[in-house]
C-alpha cells in the first residue's frame, strides 16, 4: 500500500484485509492496527497503483484532526457507528501515578 495520511485508505485496507480473513462461524476478538514506516508527507505515486491519492484529502484530515483535537465535537467515520457496545477492559489498569495527584501513594509513619 501506498504511504497516506488518510484514514479513509487505512479504514479500507482494515476493511479489505478483513474481508479476506473473514469466514462464517468463527468468533472473533477485536484487536488493533499497527502502523509503522511514517514519513512527514507520502511519496510520489506509483503508476501501477490502483487507488491513486484521493483530491483534497490532505486539507480533509487537517480539518479533522483540528477538530478532533479541540474537545468540543467530534468526528469519526460512519463505519464505526453511534453507540459501542463495547468497552476497554480496565480491572488492571494500572494507577496514574505519573499524570494524577490522587493517585500518588501515601506513606505515613507510625
Amino acid at each position: 500500500m501506498l504511504a497516506t495520511q488518510d484514514t479513509r485508505d487505512i479504514v479500507a485496507a482494515a476493511m479489505k484485509a478483513l474481508s479476506q480473513i473473514w469466514r462464517d462461524g468463527y468468533r472473533y476478538q477485536k484487536a488493533g492496527i499497527m502502523l509503522n514506516d511514517f514519513c512527514s508527507r507520502p511519496g510520489q505515486i506509483d503508476m501501477f497503483d490502483e487507488t491513486p491519492p484521493r483530491a483534497n484529502s490532505e486539507q480533509l484530515m487537517k480539518v479533522v484532526d483540528r477538530i478532533n483535537s479541540t474537545g468540543v465535537g467530534k468526528v469519526w467515520f460512519g463505519g464505526q457507528g453511534i453507540e459501542k457496545g463495547w468497552r476497554m477492559k480496565r480491572e488492571m489498569l494500572s494507577p496514574a501515578y505519573t499524570t494524577q495527584w490522587k493517585d500518588l501513594p501515601i506513606a505515613a509513619l507510625s
